[in-house]
């Protein structure tokens, strides 16, 4: 019913030609009984250059009953089961493509836009059901997601809660899209927008919560929760373009001299991610020949300060902050430095095999970080000192 709901919608684009009429008609057959409609022969025999009005209204007199009372119908329910409830919009289209061939929820909210129109705007009932339910659907949704992490031994700000909250936005964009596509007016519209803003603040304050709480105490414990929210750097560029998306709309009504709650969070979030990279740049630099320091968490906090800059680059967008480019450059000046000092104590490392053992894998990484951030010259310069390293180490000298 899916599948020919949507074959029958793109029969009934305009303009009408006879052809598509009678195939429109062939597709509707199955279901004449169902709409009690008899059976019978071509209905449009002997149409031949009729104007397209008339056409359309000959068509939809048999075509009509059918769309109303069985295609219609049957497309709202396949939304629903698709849309409302555990079953996520991503999820799905997974699905689909595994059980014979699906429609998509986007391409069968189209058909039902257009079986709409045809029949002026009879059975609109149907598509309003749908937006009503995926409205309030949305509202269930985000009160879940309000309460992650907020359980019995859990922390506000826990980091793993960063992705179920940015896979939560992208559903609730899914979701916009599909009422956009059904035609639904601003209310619908706004408050699902409303909706997936408070997911995208959300997830920007939980991950300033826990890259604050490292900076405050600097323990191992806080660091290991900030580097786990800069791990989900993926779903944090996801959030942060829907929070400036929705700047560059102006979907929250400003107000003079004070920001909107949008604007607030995400630059709550770039001053933590600013004290964040000062504080691994430091702590960098100051383990980089330590021997008491852990090895894995090193190449963590390298690669964190590799994402760190990725985010910055990364998020393109017209309304995207100052602060950003301030910090990818910081973040580049500072590799080169480290580059710089990593290739200075190779060469005092020299006679001593210990510290040359210690230092030859921070060093390998710091390659990596370097050729990530743009920073090739020194990422050369630092290669040829390793390799004359390890040669020296071969050596025996």
């Amino acid at each position: 019913e899916a599948q020919d709901a949507i074959k029958a919608a793109a029969l009934l684009r305009p303009p009408l030609t006879l052809d598509r009429a009678e195939a429109l008609l062939t597709v509707l057959d199955p279901y004449r009984r169902r709409a009690s409609l008899p059976s019978g022969g071509n209905p449009l025999h002997g149409l031949v250059g009729q104007s397209p009005a008339r056409l359309h209204e000959l068509t939809m007199r048999h075509a009509a009953p059918i769309l109303l009372d069985v295609l219609l119908p049957a497309a709202r329910e396949h939304m629903m089961d698709r849309l409302v409830g555990a079953l996520r919009p991503l999820e799905a289209e997974e699905g689909a493509r595994q059980d014979g061939g699906l429609p998509s929820a986007v391409d069968l909210a189209g058909a039902m836009r257009t079986m709409i129109g045809a029949l002026r705007g009879a059975g609109r009932q149907h598509a309003l059901a749908v937006i009503d339910a995926v409205v309030e659907d949305s509202r269930s949704m985000v009160q879940q997601a309000a309460g992650i992490g907020q359980g019995a031994g859990q922390a506000a700000g826990q980091p793993n809660t960063i992705g179920e909250l940015s896979h939560t936005l992208l559903r609730l964009e899914a979701l916009r899209l599909i009422l956009e596509t059904l035609g639904a007016r601003s209310p619908a519209l706004l408050a699902l927008a409303y909706q997936s803003r408070r997911v995208a603040r959300l997830a920007l304050r939980q991950a300033a919560t826990a890259i604050n709480g490292f900076v405050r105490e600097r323990n191992v414990m806080t660091l290991r929760d900030s580097l786990q929210v800069i791990a989900r750097i993926d779903s944090l560029i996801v959030v942060a373009l829907r929070i400036l998306d929705s700047l560059q709309a102006h979907e929250e009504e400003a107000t003079p001299f004070v920001k909107v709650a949008d604007e607030e969070a995400l630059d709550d979030y770039v001053e933590a991610i600013v004290r964040l990279s000062e504080a691994l740049v430091q702590l960098t630099n100051r383990t980089l020949a330590s021997p008491d320091f852990d090895e894995l968490l090193f190449v963590a906090l390298l690669r964190k300060i590799k994402w760190l800059y990725r985010f910055c680059d990364r998020l393109g967008h017209d309304r995207r902050p100052k602060a950003l480019d301030e910090l990818r450059d910081y973040l580049g000046l500072q590799a080169a430095m480290l580059g710089r000092h990593c290739a200075e104590a190779l060469s005092g490392a020299v006679g001593d095999p210990a510290l040359m053992d210690r230092l030859m894998p921070r060093a390998d990484e710091l390659v990596l970080l370097l050729g990530d951030v743009g920073r090739l010259k020194v990422r050369d310069m630092l290669s040829a000192r390793i390799a004359a390293a390890r040669e020296g180490l071969g050596s025996g000298g």
